[in-house]
């Protein structure tokens, strides 16, 4: 959809594109502005730029390092669009816990709640959409009308720190990974486990999970340091993990974020809608030059699982409940609402 550009084309072999936009410069801005941020998600997109210019009014030429086929849908990342430029909505106020916007004489509020805020201000008919808090989706699920559940690109997942853990170790953590009860009871059974990131779906491996079991005695005896990230959701699923690893006489230990870590607990989500965005935030190679990506990603996942790096756990689902008087309602694989398409039933 044209945005705040309105066309593209690229040369040099998709090293260089030039896009036609009408806030060239300011979005030239903001993706310099990005690619020094190493904490923003979506640094890795714009930090493979070699140069950001405005050769002339309305159009913004980004060059990169390597062959990129699919790049105009970087600039579909919030971080791409810079401050100031209007949007379809008029902010009318805006806090920590509440902000309110307006477009055509419908106003939306966003309202910050904990769990069980969510649960009272949905029996008193507050709220017209809302999060389901983790464990409760079952209650809902007897009105299917007003429960959205949707697959994100997504993944729950833990990635080792490279030299940290011998790979000997680090594939009894992949193979003894507790997917199953994850899926039941973080993602309630609206998302799949995960035995790969991209490629061709997988399924459990008994035999593995045997063969891995049978090995763990003659591992040496290491503590695995995995850090969790202040959020209650992975807190919970992290836990899932824990006992099992311990059960299985591995050595995990669930720590702080910024404590001494070998691996860590991570929720990693695309920034744009493509299977490669979603391993460019992993920070894996996404073969993003390739016209069809998908036997990289099958040797990519299979090298994946051999050096076991990185754990797939779980596939992320978010599970919403949507009153029936809104109309147009619908979730992206990445999350997003488009809110200009929703209107509400007198």
């Amino acid at each position: 959809m044209p945005g705040l550009c309105s066309g593209w084309n690229a040369f040099d072999g998709f090293r260089a594109w030039r896009f036609r936009c009408a806030n060239a410069l300011e979005i030239a801005a903001a993706l310099r502005r990005v690619g020094r941020m190493r904490a923003s998600p979506a640094n890795w997109i714009f930090s493979a730029a070699q140069r950001i210019d405005v050769p002339a009014p309305g159009v913004l030429v980004v060059r990169l390092r390597f062959p990129w086929r699919r790049f105009p849908y970087a600039l579909t990342v919030v971080a791409a669009a810079p401050r100031g430029v209007d949007g379809p909505f008029r902010l009318v106020r805006g806090s920590r816990n509440r902000v309110e916007l307006t477009r055509n004489g419908i106003t939306v509020s966003f309202r910050r709640l904990t769990g069980i805020g969510v649960l009272r201000a949905l029996r008193r008919g507050e709220l017209d959409e809302a999060p389901i808090p983790l464990g409760d989706a079952g209650r809902f699920r007897s009105d299917p009308a007003t429960l959205r559940v949707r697959r994100l690109l997504a993944m729950d997942a833990v990635v080792f720190r490279r030299g940290a853990v011998p790979e000997d170790v680090r594939r009894a953590y992949w193979q003894t990974a507790n997917r199953d009860d994850y899926q039941a009871l973080v993602a309630e059974d609206g998302a799949a486990a995960a035995f790969g990131i991209v490629g061709k779906p997988r399924k459990d491996d008994p035999a593995a999970f045997r063969r891995a079991v049978k090995s763990i005695d003659s591992l040496p005896p290491i503590h695995v340091r995995i850090t969790v990230p202040p959020d209650a959701t992975l807190q919970y699923g992290s836990r899932i993990l824990y006992a099992q690893w311990r059960d299985r006489a591995l050595g995990p230990e669930l720590v702080l974020p910024r404590e001494p870590a070998d691996a860590d607990f991570r929720r990693v989500a695309a920034p744009y809608p493509q299977d490669e965005a979603l391993l460019g935030a992993f920070g894996l190679p996404a073969a993003l030059g390739t016209y069809d990506q998908r036997a990289a990603f099958a040797r990519l996942d299979e090298g994946l699982q051999r050096s076991a790096l990185v754990i797939p756990v779980c596939w992320v689902a978010d599970a919403r409940w949507v009153s029936p008087r809104l109309r147009g309602w619908s979730e992206d694989v990445l999350g997003d609402v488009d809110y200009r398409r929703v209107t509400v039933a007198r």
